[in-house]
């Protein structure tokens, strides 16, 4: 698809400097008025343009990170929504998950940072606050 994406947007970018070179130079092809040709060049500059805008967001969307799953989790913040001592249930994500801890007990409301994961539990420590 990339490749056809790039052919259009070098094919329209082509014909759209010769469709303008021969407007410059009042030469009318297959009987088009100037004025013509010009808004013909325009309108395929345009669509070039879209067709350059969707040729790099679908290069770009090749190399985003995936964001699902333990990948995503780990590194997440959340806020406890029970005391962790040292298990109990945390929100991360819009989403709410058992969770345990390392450290002692963490209380109710507290933002936590996501470090691993075991199974289908999160383990959790307290979030360092940014200065």
């Amino acid at each position: 698809m990339h490749g056809w994406l790039a052919f259009l947007l070098g094919a329209f970018i082509v014909i759209g400097v010769v469709l303008l070179f021969e407007a410059a130079y009042g030469v009318a092809i297959f009987g088009f008025d100037v004025q013509v040709l010009e808004a013909i060049a325009i309108v395929l500059f345009v669509v070039a343009g879209i067709a350059a805008w969707l040729l790099y967001s679908a290069i770009k969307a090749q190399y985003i990170r995936v964001k699902t799953g333990k990948e995503a989790l780990i590194g997440a913040t959340g806020t406890t929504t029970t005391d962790l001592k040292p298990t109990g249930e945390v929100r991360v994500n819009g989403e709410f998950w058992q969770a345990t801890t390392k450290d002692a007990q963490i209380s109710t409301g507290q933002t936590v940072q996501v470090v691993g994961m075991k199974g289908m539990f999160l383990i959790v420590k307290p979030a360092e606050e940014k200065a």
